[in-house]
């Protein structure tokens, strides 16, 4: 969940509003005033802070700050995301905001900041009740949902075209746009947020699969956390892709194997009708993008392995920030654990995922 109450702080002390009027008003050639600050409603990624701006003579902006305290990430590079969004803003697909200005060094805040275009329309819940069970998505009819649900796979498709060697290169982990490289991202990332306090199913998933990696397949440009929750709709398709903070360079069934498994979780037991089933949903994939998938079993364990890593560490910043419990109980049993166990227990990581 975003930190909105720190993110509103930024405009609480008089100095600092005056300092981010001035210097956004320099950047966009406009003075601006703040009429109105907010923070998203509902949804909202567990890594960012986001704050909503209503500003005289410009409109509406977001504005995304690098997080306050104990955060998701070692090291939270709003430059990477910034990048993201001048190269696919220039290209014009997919659609993302727009990026207004970038304060690299904290001189306005205190902190890293970015400005960006507010997109109207509607994002898909991601908290209880979620997109699944409640809301506009949830009651809209299946030709609504299907048209939302093919199109945000077209729009994926458009990010994997992407020419990422021009001038996104930057972006591969270590730079190496290797399933290796990614993984070894992910352990250090696990080993710097559990300490010694890692949990045995994440050790075993990552024993496991970086000894059964399937053959790499060509690299491309990663959305990195691939779901409904991060579109801005508009007419049932989007209108803006969000959260880019796990954005790489890998092979598509990353993307595809994430999105899978995120809306296995949303909908466990009850899947929107208008979405496709996984198989199917692999098979239009593959008819947008031109590309074919390999491997897919293994990829889900280690979507799943990775929700568990993310889980795990979201949990131990609300316990650092006072929101749970030490040593609550669901660092020992949550979903994303119990997911890792069952492909373990159930599958083997070299066995291959049908799209037919």
């Amino acid at each position: 969940m975003a930190a909105g109450t720190n993110a509103l702080n930024m405009i609480v002390d008089a100095a600092t509003t005056l300092r981010f009027t001035r210097w956004f008003s320099k950047r966009v050639g406009a003075d601006v005033s703040i009429e109105r600050a907010s923070t998203p409603g509902t949804g909202g990624g567990w890594s960012n802070e986001t704050l909503i701006l209503d500003l005289t003579r410009l409109g509406r902006v977001v504005v995304r700050l690098r997080p306050d305290g104990p955060s998701m990430f070692r090291t939270y590079e709003l430059a990477r995301e910034y990048t993201i969004l001048e190269t696919l803003s220039a290209l014009g697909r997919p659609k993302v905001p727009k990026p207004l200005a970038f304060d690299p060094h904290g001189e306005v805040a205190g902190r890293p900041l970015f400005v960006m275009s507010y997109v109207p329309g509607r994002v898909p819940s991601d908290d209880r009740p979620s997109f699944a069970e409640a809301g506009w998505l949830f009651e809209a009819s299946f030709e609504e949902q299907r048209t939302f649900y093919i199109s945000l796979l077209a729009a994926i498709a458009e990010v994997h075209a992407v020419d990422w060697r021009s001038r996104l290169a930057s972006l591969a982990r270590a730079g190496d746009p290797t399933l290796r490289a990614e993984i070894d991202w992910l352990r250090t990332l696990h080993r710097w947020g559990a300490g010694s306090d890692r949990h045995a199913t994440i050790e075993r998933g990552f024993e496991r699969l970086a000894h059964s990696l399937p053959l790499s397949s060509s690299p491309c440009l990663l959305w990195g956390d691939a779901r409904p929750a991060n579109v801005v709709e508009s007419a049932f398709m989007p209108a803006a892709l969000l959260d880019w903070e796990l954005a790489s360079i890998g092979p598509p069934e990353l993307d595809i194997a994430w999105f899978l498994e995120m809306n296995r979780m949303r909908m466990a037991g009850a899947p929107l009708p208008g979405f496709l089933p996984d198989d199917e949903t692999v098979a239009c994939y593959q008819r947008l993008s031109g590309r074919k998938l390999a491997d897919l079993t293994w990829y889900r364990q280690y979507a799943a392995l990775r929700m568990a890593v993310l889980m795990e560490r979201h949990l131990r910043v609300a316990i650092a920030r006072g929101a749970l419990r030490k040593g609550h109980r669901l660092l020992k049993d949550n979903v994303a654990l119990r997911r890792v166990e069952a492909l373990l227990d159930d599958e083997k990581p070299e066995g291959r995922y049908s799209a037919a």
